[in-house]
C-alpha cells in the first residue's frame, strides 16, 4: 500500500476543494487529490454518497503525462439543489493494487490519510440557497440568567405548592430528597424574578449585554422549569404575564433582546395537559383517554406507564408530529410560538433539540420565521451540529431549514481542553477549523459561544483544577471554594478564556455569574444565587473590557477569522476586516486585531507570526497601548508570558496624503475616427468622464515617438512627442486642413491600432498642414519661440529624424562614419542639405506641444493631473544616444558593450532582453548629470507626476553582454542611488515622482525609494498570492500606489479566467466576496478592493473599468503582435461607470 506522502488531500485548502467549507445548493465544487507515486495509475475515483439517496462513482482527470511522478487529478460537481450533507473519499486503482484516501481518524477534515480498506469520509454541508440569519444577532453578546437565582426585587412571599423558599438570598441550593428512594420531593426557590430582571437590566447593560437568555419561565412545580405546567402562563414565583411584557419592552428600549427556553419534547406530568396531580382544571391525559391532550402522550399501560424523559416519571414524553401537538405549539393563531411573539421575545431556544423529530423544528423553524424574520432559533446541540446523529437518524440542523444556531459545547470543550492541558494548541487549532469548516458561515457567525451553562460545572471550578466531586457528600460540594493558589490559577486561565471567547467568530453567551468568578460544582450548586455582594471585582472588570472591545469593533464581531500560529502551549489568530467590508459583504471599518494565548504555566513564549498578507506597521497591546510590537517585512515577533492572553491592534496611522483615485489609459488607446486615440474631441471627453467619475489622475505610457514594435518604451527620443497623436480636427480648426485632406477612406470602429495604415495616412495629412504653415511660419513669434526654446534636444533630433529617412531608415551605427561621430562639417552640411525635413520634424513637435498643453490645461481646469511615464533606459536607435555617445557605454562602431534587461522572472523564464545601452555612470557624474536634468525639465514641463519606469535600475541595474541573445547570463551592477535624487532635487526642487519598484525587490532598493520619499507601486495581480501559511491577501502601505494591473498585466477578467489556478481564483473569490464563476464580478470587486486600500493613490486600468477580457491586454512583455495595439471604440464613456466609480470615491474617500 503507498505511503500517507504518496498521496494528498486537505479539505481545507482551496487547491484540494474549492470552494473550502459548506457550499450553497446547486453551486459547483472542484475535488482534487494529488498522487507523488512512481508506480502507474490506471484511475482515480471519487465516491461521492448522500444519506438517503445513494453513492456515486466519478472518475477523476488529470493534465500530468503518465510519465509524472507528482499528479494532481480533479473533478468538479454540481451540489444537490436542497441542504444537506454530502460525503465523499477517494479510490486509487494503481499496478499494486486499490487503495483509498479518506478523512483522518478524528473525522476532523483538513489532511486525510491513505487507507486499505473503506476509509472515514469527507464532509460537505450544503446548505440552502439563500440560507440566511438575522444580521443583528451577529454582532451581539448574550447572558444567559436562570430566573430564580438571579436577582429578587421585592419580599413579596408567593404561595407555590411543595416550595422551600430561602429566607436568606445567600443560602446554598440543594435538594430535597427522600432518603429511601432518592426521588426529590420539594424543589428550594430564592424568590429570584423577572421585576429583579428588570431592576438589573441597566448593569446587564453596562457589562454589554445585547441579548438575555432565560431559562424556562413557564409555570410548572420546579426552580428550573424544564417541568412544563402551563405554556402560555408565567411562573407565578417569576412574576406575570404583564411582568414579562414589560420585560420585553424595557430591554428592547435598552437595545436589549430576550430569548426564552422553548422545552417541547416533554411536559411536566403536573401540568394542564397530563395532570397527573389534579392540579389543573382541565382534562389532563392522565384523566381520561378523551382528554383533548391525549393523543400527545404514548401510553404502555394506561394511566401509569407511559414513555417518559430519561424515565422521569415526572417528564412525560410528548408524540411532537401529533397534528393537535404541532398546532398547539406552532400553528394555531395562539400557538405558544405566536403567543410569546406577541410579548415582545426576539427568539427561541430548543432544549434538547436532538430529541425532536426533523418534521417537529423545521415548522417550528418556518413558522418562526414567517412571523419575523429576524427572530432566531438556537438548538441544544452538545456536538458538532451540522453531522450529529440522534437515536441513529442523521440530523441536517445547519443546512438552512431547522436552526439558525446551537449551543456551541464543542467550542466550549476545545477551550477548556487547551487551557487544561489536556490538549495542545496544534490538535485545538484543527478542532476548531473542523467547526469552521463544517459549519455555513451564515451560522458559524451566530454560534452561541458559550463557556457555562446551567448544565455543567462552573467556569472557575473547572479552571482551578477542583478535584472531582463524585462521591463527594452534598454538603461538601456546597460549601466547596478553591485555596488561594488555585482561585489566581483559575482567574489566569478564566482571563484567557473570556478573551477566546469574546475574540472568536459567533455569539459569546455569559453565563450569569461568571463574570464574578462564582464557583460551583454541577447542578444544584452552579445554579447558586447570583454574589452581588460578594463577586470577584477584578475579574468583572476583565469581561466589562473585553466586552466593550467586541461591542466596539467590526472586526471581532463580523470580521475574518485567521489561524496564525498553534504549536505547544501557545495559539495566536487574527480577527480582521479588509477591503472595507466585513465576511458577509456589508461596509465596515478597515481593521486588525490579533490574539496571542500562552497557557503554559511557567514559560515565557516567543514565537513569530506572519502578517504579510493583512497587516503592517504598529500593533499596540488592546488594553495596554503603551506596549507595542512593530511589523518588518510582514512579519510580527510575540514575546507572552506565562498563563497570559493579549490582543494587539494595529495602530492606525494619522494620514499624511491625499486618498486619490485615477485610471490608466494612453492617449493612443481613445478612441478615434482616424484609427488611433488623439489630443482631439475624445481626449478632452475622457477627462469630462474622469470629473465626473471622482478621478483626480490620468495615467498614461511615454509621450514619444516609437519606433520598431510601435513601444512608447523603445522611442528614438527622449524629449519629442509622439505625432501619430496630433489631432487632425484640431488642425482642420486651426486653418491648416482642409475637409476633404481629412476625409478617411474607411470607417475605423476596431478595437486595435493599425499603425502601418494610421500614420501613412497621418503622415500625408500633416505634410499637408506643414506646407500651410509654413507659409507663415517666419512671422509665427509662437512657433519661433518654440524652436528657441527647444533648440538644446529638437535641433539635433529633427537632424536625426532626417538623416534617417535619407538612409532608408537605417540605425545610426551604420551611418557614414563622419555622421556617425558626428563630425561638425558634415552634420552642418547635412541641416542644409536636409533643411525642408527639418522643417518638418520641427512643425510636428510644435503641434505636437501646442495641442497637448491645451488639452493638459484643461485637464487641470477639471482637477485631473497626469501621470506620465519615464522609462529608465533609452533606446538605442535614437537622436539621445546619437547626440550623446560617450554618456553611453558603447564601442568604437557605436554599439553598446552592454545591454539593460532583466533576469528570469514572472512574464519569461529567459528573462527580458531589453537592448537598451548602459548607461556610463560616472560620465554622467562628471556632466553632474546635465542630461538628465534637462530629461528631467522637459517631463514635468508636459506632465505632473512622473512614473520612473525600472526604478531598481538606479540602485542595481541588469547587466548583459551586447551580444547576448537572452537575459539569463548579466549580472547586477550598481546604479548612481541616493545621490543622483539629490542632484535633481537640487536642481528642480521637489519631484513628484511614482518609482516603479516592481519585478526584484531588495532591501537596498526599498531603502532608496524610501529614503527619496517616493511612492512605489504594489499591483494586485502580483500582490495577491498565498503566503507560507497558504493565506491570500495584501496591505498596501498608505506611500504607494495600488493597480490592479498595469499595461504590461492582463486584464483583471483575463487573468481571472486564464492565467490563475484554480486555488487561487477561489482565494480571490473569498478575499473579494465575489461569486467565483463571474469573472466580472471579480473585477468589479477587485477595483473595489484597491480603493478601499490604504495606498495614497488607485489607479486602475481602463479596461477593468470596462470589465474587458484579454484580448483588451495592452502588452504582453517579451512578444510581438498585437502589444500596444488596443483602442476602445466610439461611446465607451459611460455615466454608469462613472457614478460607479464616483460612488467608489466618496465611499472610500478618494
Amino acid at each position: 500500500m503507498p505511503q500517507r506522502e504518496e498521496a494528498e488531500h486537505n479539505s481545507q485548502d482551496v487547491y484540494y476543494r474549492s470552494p473550502v467549507g459548506a457550499v450553497e445548493a446547486g453551486k459547483t465544487i472542484q475535488l482534487g487529490i494529488q498522487l507523488h507515486m512512481k508506480e502507474a495509475v490506471e484511475k482515480v475515483l471519487l465516491r461521492l454518497w448522500r444519506e438517503g439517496d445513494g453513492e456515486r462513482l466519478i472518475e477523476m482527470t488529470t493534465k500530468a503525462s503518465e510519465n509524472e511522478e507528482n499528479r494532481l487529478y480533479t473533478v468538479k460537481l454540481p451540489m444537490p439543489e436542497r441542504g444537506c450533507l454530502v460525503w465523499y473519499y477517494f479510490i486509487i486503482a494503481a499496478s499494486s493494487g486499490t487503495f483509498y484516501y479518506g478523512n483522518n481518524m478524528e473525522h476532523l477534515g483538513g489532511f486525510g490519510d491513505v487507507y486499505e480498506n473503506v476509509p472515514p469520509s469527507f464532509q460537505i454541508t450544503v446548505y440552502n440557497k439563500g440560507a440566511k440569519t438575522p444580521d443583528w444577532f451577529k454582532h451581539t453578546v448574550m447572558y444567559q440568567i436562570f430566573p430564580d437565582r438571579f436577582y429578587r426585587q421585592g419580599n413579596q412571599l408567593i404561595e407555590k405548592k411543595g416550595a422551600v423558599i430561602h429566607a436568606s438570598w445567600e443560602d446554598k441550593p440543594c435538594y430535597y430528597k427522600d432518603v429511601d428512594t432518592k426521588e426529590i420531593v420539594a424543589y428550594d426557590f430564592f424568590g429570584g424574578n423577572l421585576r429583579g430582571i428588570e431592576e438589573k437590566l441597566s448593569y446587564l447593560k453596562e457589562l454589554g449585554i445585547s441579548v438575555i437568555y432565560l431559562n424556562p419561565v413557564f409555570e410548572s412545580p420546579s426552580n428550573h422549569h424544564y417541568d412544563t405546567g402551563d405554556y402560555h402562563k408565567i411562573d407565578p414565583i417569576l412574576g406575570t404575564n404583564e411582568d414579562f411584557h414589560e420585560l420585553c419592552a424595557k430591554a428592547r428600549e435598552m437595545g436589549i433582546h430576550i430569548f426564552i427556553d422553548g422545552v417541547f419534547s416533554h411536559t411536566g406530568s403536573d401540568s394542564r395537559y397530563f395532570n397527573r396531580e389534579g392540579s389543573y382544571d382541565t382534562v389532563g391525559a392522565f384523566q381520561s383517554v378523551e382528554s383533548p391532550y391525549y393523543e400527545w402522550y404514548n401510553f404502555h399501560k394506561y394511566p401509569y406507564e407511559y414513555d417518559s424523559w430519561w424515565g422521569f416519571s415526572t417528564l412525560p414524553n410528548v408524540s411532537e408530529t401529533t397534528p393537535s401537538y404541532m398546532d398547539f405549539i406552532i400553528h394555531d393563531e395562539n400557538s405558544v410560538l405566536h403567543h410569546w411573539m406577541k410579548q415582545g421575545i426576539s427568539g427561541w431556544r430548543l432544549d434538547v433539540v436532538d430529541e425532536l423529530p426533523a418534521k417537529f423544528t423545521q415548522s417550528f423553524y418556518q413558522e418562526l420565521k414567517h412571523t419575523d424574520p429576524e427572530a432566531v432559533l438556537i438548538g441544544e446541540v452538545w456536538e458538532d451540529a451540522s453531522n450529529k446523529i440522534s437515536y441513529g437518524v442523521p440530523r441536517e440542523y445547519l443546512c438552512g431549514q431547522e436552526i439558525d444556531s446551537a449551543m456551541n459545547y464543542p467550542f466550549r470543550k476545545i477551550v477548556l481542553d487547551f487551557l487544561l492541558g489536556n490538549v495542545d494548541a496544534g490538535q485545538s487549532m484543527r478542532r476548531l477549523e473542523s467547526l469552521r469548516e463544517n459549519y455555513p458561515k451564515e451560522n458559524f457567525y451566530v454560534m452561541m459561544n458559550l463557556l457555562g451553562s446551567h448544565d455543567v460545572e462552573r467556569l472557575v471550578t473547572l479552571l482551578g483544577e477542583a478535584p472531582f466531586y463524585d462521591g463527594m457528600p452534598a454538603v461538601q460540594q456546597s460549601r466547596f471554594r478553591l485555596d488561594t493558589v488555585h482561585f489566581n490559577l483559575a482567574i489566569a486561565r478564566l482571563r484567557m478564556a473570556v478573551l477566546w471567547q469574546m475574540t472568536y467568530p459567533g455569539v459569546p453567551c455569559v453565563y450569569y455569574g461568571d463574570e464574578i468568578a462564582m464557583q460551583g460544582f454541577k447542578d444544584p450548586y452552579n445554579r447558586a444565587p447570583y454574589e452581588w455582594e460578594h463577586g470577584d471585582d477584578y475579574t468583572q472588570n476583565w469581561y466589562k473590557k473585553v466586552i466593550a472591545l467586541r461591542n466596539e469593533h467590526m472586526a471581532l464581531q463580523t470580521g475574518e477569522f485567521l489561524p496564525l500560529y498553534s504549536d505547544g502551549e501557545v495559539m495566536a489568530y487574527a480577527r480582521l476586516i479588509r477591503g472595507g467590508q466585513d465576511v458577509f459583504g456589508k461596509e465596515a471599518k478597515n481593521e486588525v486585531f490579533l490574539v496571542v494565548l500562552n497557557r503554559s504555566r511557567v514559560n515565557e513564549a516567543k514565537i513569530s507570526l506572519d502578517i504579510s498578507d493583512f497587516g503592517d506597521g504598529e500593533f499596540k497591546e488592546a488594553f495596554r497601548p503603551e506596549n507595542k510590537i512593530t511589523a518588518v517585512r510582514g512579519r510580527l515577533e510575540v514575546k507572552i508570558a506565562p498563563l497570559m492572553g493579549t490582543i494587539y491592534e494595529q495602530e492606525m496611522t494619522v494620514q499624511k496624503y491625499p486618498r486619490e483615485a485615477g485610471i490608466l489609459l494612453h492617449p493612443t488607446s481613445l478612441p478615434s475616427k482616424y484609427g488611433i486615440g488623439d489630443f482631439g474631441r475624445e481626449a478632452y471627453r475622457f477627462i469630462d468622464f474622469l470629473a465626473e467619475a471622482g478621478q483626480k489622475i490620468w495615467q498614461i505610457l511615454p509621450l514619444g515617438p516609437v519606433g520598431y514594435g510601435y513601444s512608447p518604451y523603445q522611442s528614438p527620443s527622449a524629449f519629442a512627442g509622439n505625432p501619430m497623436l496630433i489631432s487632425l480636427d484640431r488642425l482642420l480648426e486651426d486653418g491648416l486642413l482642409r475637409a476633404q485632406d481629412v476625409k478617411v477612406s474607411y470607417a475605423s470602429n476596431s478595437s486595435f491600432v493599425d499603425f502601418e495604415h494610421v500614420w501613412s495616412f497621418k503622415k500625408k495629412c500633416l505634410r499637408k498642414a506643414f506646407l500651410a504653415f509654413m507659409e507663415t511660419a517666419a512671422e509665427n513669434a509662437d512657433y519661433q519661440e518654440f524652436c528657441e526654446q527647444e533648440g538644446y534636444w529638437l535641433e539635433d533630433y529633427a537632424l536625426f529624424c532626417a538623416l534617417k529617412r535619407e538612409y532608408k531608415d537605417k540605425a545610426w551605427m551604420e551611418w557614414p562614419e563622419a555622421l556617425r561621430k558626428r563630425e561638425k562639417k558634415n552634420l552642418a552640411d547635412s541641416r542644409r542639405r536636409l533643411e525642408e525635413s527639418i522643417g518638418f520634424e520641427k512643425f510636428l513637435q510644435y503641434i505636437f506641444q501646442v495641442q497637448w498643453s491645451a488639452l493638459h490645461e484643461y485637464a487641470k481646469s477639471k482637477g485631473i493631473r497626469i501621470m506620465g511615464d519615464m522609462p529608465i533606459f533609452i533606446s538605442q536607435d535614437s537622436a539621445d544616444v546619437w547626440m550623446n555617445q560617450k554618456l553611453f557605454r558603447l564601442n568604437e562602431e557605436g554599439y553598446p558593450k552592454t545591454v539593460a534587461g532583466v533576469p528570469p522572472d514572472y512574464f519569461s523564464a529567459t528573462g527580458q532582453l531589453w537592448g537598451n545601452p548602459q548607461y556610463d555612470w560616472e560620465a554622467m557624474k562628471e556632466e553632474n548629470y546635465s542630461w538628465w536634468k534637462k530629461r528631467f525639465r522637459k517631463l514635468y514641463a508636459l506632465v505632473d507626476i512622473v512614473r520612473i519606469d525600472h526604478f531598481r535600475g538606479f540602485e542595481s541595474y541588469w547587466e548583459v553582454d551586447g551580444k547576448a541573445k537572452t537575459a539569463i547570463n548579466g549580472r547586477w551592477v550598481k546604479g548612481p542611488g541616493r545621490e543622483f535624487f539629490a542632484a535633481m532635487e537640487q536642481e528642480l526642487g521637489n519631484l513628484p515622482i511614482v518609482a516603479e519598484d516592481l519585478g526584484i525587490i531588495t532591501d537596498a532598493v526599498e531603502k532608496l525609494r524610501d529614503d527619496c520619499g517616493y511612492p512605489g507601486m504594489k499591483v494586485l495581480h502580483f500582490t495577491l498570492h498565498f503566503n507560507e501559511m497558504k493565506r491570500m491577501g495584501f496591505v498596501a502601505p498608505e506611500n504607494s500606489i495600488v493597480y490592479t494591473g498595469t499595461h504590461d498585466n492582463n486584464t483583471t477578467v483575463g487573468w481571472y479566467t486564464e492565467n490563475l489556478d484554480a486555488s487561487s481564483a477561489a482565494a480571490i473569490a473569498e478575499l473579494l466576496h465575489a461569486d467565483p464563476a463571474n469573472a466580472k464580478e471579480i473585477c468589479r470587486k477587485l477595483v473595489e478592493f484597491a480603493y478601499a486600500s490604504a495606498a495614497r493613490m488607485a489607479i486602475v486600468p481602463m479596461q477593468d473599468i470596462l470589465e474587458l477580457d484579454s484580448r483588451s491586454r495592452m502588452n504582453l512583455p517579451g512578444t510581438v503582435g498585437l502589444n500596444w495595439k488596443w483602442c476602445l471604440r466610439e461611446n465607451s464613456f459611460h455615466k454608469e461607470d462613472a457614478a460607479r466609480l464616483k460612488d467608489l470615491c466618496e465611499k472610500y474617500q478618494r
